[in-house]
């Protein structure tokens, strides 16, 4: 019973996702070509993306982080490796080696951008909810000090 919710939700999310639309590379190249004037044709666009992808690489390579301030911060960190099973044997055991894994930490200005479109009636809720006491209740609270 517990695994088909689980599956039944893992299948929400996928679908969920699905409907996500997503900007590839080349979407991105265009979007470049047209927004930057100095850019002015796609070849020079796909030369600055693929050099941008290149950098950070290299950089996450040797273990260096990279921050734009506003956007986020790219970083790599390694996982030890570890002895696991063989998904189509699990009685073979096998060694899985040191891996360096991603991550990315947005900025606060990039937060702000993504979220300044959503609806904030739940921020106004929130703000209701920490409303400091009335003052009729403050001058009771002096009144009983002694």
């Amino acid at each position: 019973m517990l695994k088909n919710i689980l599956l039944d939700n893992r299948k929400q999310d996928i679908l969920k996702r699905k409907d996500q639309k997503t900007m590839n590379k080349t979407e991105l190249i265009q979007e470049l070509a047209e927004r930057l004037d100095f850019v002015r044709t796609q070849k020079n666009a796909t030369a600055v993306v693929d050099t941008f992808c290149e950098i950070i690489g290299d950089a996450l390579k040797n273990e260096e982080a990279v921050q734009i301030m506003g956007f986020g911060k790219f970083s790599a960190k390694l996982v030890k490796g570890r002895e696991g099973k063989n998904p189509q044997n699990p009685k073979e055991k096998i060694v899985i080696p040191d891996s360096l894994r991603v991550y990315f930490s947005s900025g606060q200005a990039l937060k702000d951008k993504v979220n300044s479109g959503l609806n904030k009636k739940s921020s106004k809720k929130d703000s209701k909810k920490a409303a400091p006491a009335k003052k009729g209740k403050a001058t009771a609270k002096k009144g009983k000090k002694k």
